[in-house]
């Protein structure tokens, strides 16, 4: 894959005549760059790393042609974006957490640094396009700033999602350096829910941090999690991230998946909204001034205005899980969304991306995800639960080994 970072005079050349430049390079983050992600078999699709939209027609105003990363090297069917959390370990025990993490997690099967680094180097080489990282809480890795730095080195860009209770002035100064492309803070709702799910006094330290994130000149993005109950403190919370500077919030739906599939968390799980509610959401946006992205898999589909298409090729009728997205679990293990936990493709300790992303696995998930025609996957796929695990539907798959 040739490297291009918003390459100036005297930058080398690599195939094609491409320009290259050194991979500690991050000047690419405060100019005007796009990536042509070419395709042999498909439409070409245009990413402006700048804000990340994603086009598929070649934009008229793309200014230099030596600002532009072609990806004709890249691998075949590479995802788009592929969400790598560093850690299960977190400071809170969400009652609706995906993903089931808190402070006593056992980390002890999770991928080392140099594994974590080796792979974002695979995938920067692949083609892809962002890394987004959550958990677990991110800043609770002990080697957090070494693999977001790698992130940007490599010329892609970082998504960083976190509850926005450990940053310290050391974080806000790496995070200043690297500048991802946003900064998300979850939150639950207004005051009472959200710290209903999280405990007390979570809110207004968060809300703190977002100012002093917004100060510090990062782009800081309001992260919602709506859930049952509390919409009446809706108002409340988009209000505040006015107050503190926030231009933007994004809201998803709580799953039935970790926690919110327990009793711990499943009272916080809605059906997925309908139109009054996004009317609702918009409403209220508007009133604080805030720009309203909705979750495009959790949303009417007709609701085109204020939708986040999560960097997906938006002629797909499905939500992408596993095909223009994947998701890589802190024990190493890929799947399609990290709501699917029960179809892994396969384990990255010691195979490569690659290789487990065009694996059989991989290759029986997306054929159950065409025939499905779901459009959240998660919906058609995840594996129904019970108290002692999951019951295996359809074709049963054998989760890979571990290694010991």
């Amino acid at each position: 894959m040739t490297m291009l970072a918003g390459a100036g005079a005297g930058a080398a050349t690599g195939a094609g005549g491409a320009p290259v430049v050194a991979a500690s390079n991050e000047r690419h983050r405060r100019e005007r760059t796009w990536v042509h992600r070419w395709s042999a078999d498909g439409p070409s699709l245009w990413y402006h790393l700048a804000d990340g939209a994603l086009h598929r027609t070649r934009p008229d105003d793309l200014d230099r042609p030596d600002t532009v990363l072609d990806t004709r090297e890249a691998t075949t069917g590479a995802p788009l974006k592929v969400y790598v959390d560093l850690t299960n370990r977190c400071n809170l025990s969400c009652r609706h957490c995906i993903s089931d993490s808190g402070p006593h997690v056992d980390t002890s099967a999770e991928l080392g640094t140099d594994r974590l680094l080796a792979l974002v180097d695979e995938l920067a080489g692949m083609g892809v396009l962002e890394i987004a990282s959550a958990g677990g809480e991110p800043f609770l890795h002990p080697d957090w700033e070494r693999v977001f730095r790698r992130v940007s080195e490599r010329g892609m860009n970082l998504m960083v999602t976190t509850n926005g209770l450990l940053l310290g002035e050391h974080a806000l100064e790496v995070l200043r350096e690297i500048q991802p492309l946003e900064v998300r803070v979850s939150f639950d709702g207004g005051p009472r829910l959200h710290e209903h799910v999280r405990g007390a006094h979570t809110y207004a330290r968060s809300m703190r941090t977002v100012a002093r994130m917004v100060d510090a000149g990062l782009s800081v993005t309001g992260r919602l999690t709506l859930c049952a109950g509390g919409d009446d403190e809706l108002g409340v919370l988009f209000g505040d991230l006015t107050a503190a500077g926030v231009r933007t919030v994004k809201v998803a739906v709580a799953k039935s998946a970790g926690r919110g599939a327990t009793d711990t968390g499943r009272h916080l799980v809605r059906k997925l909204p309908d139109p009054d509610v996004a009317s609702l959401l918009r409403r209220l946006a508007d009133e604080a001034g805030l720009e309203l992205r909705l979750a495009a898999d959790d949303f009417p589909a007709e609701l085109h205005d204020g939708v986040l298409s999560k960097l997906r090729d938006v002629d797909r009728p499905s939500c992408g899980a596993g095909t223009d997205t994947a998701y890589v679990t802190p024990r190493g293990e890929l799947l399609g969304c990290v709501a699917i936990p029960d179809r892994p493709f396969g384990e990255l300790h010691t195979a490569s991306f690659s290789e487990v992303w065009a694996g059989r696995a991989a290759q029986h998930y997306r054929q159950d995800a065409e025939e499905s025609g779901a459009r959240r996957l998660c919906d058609a796929l995840a594996q129904p639960m019970t108290p002692s695990g999951a019951i295996m539907v359809g074709m049963p798959r054998r989760r890979p080994d571990r290694p010991r």
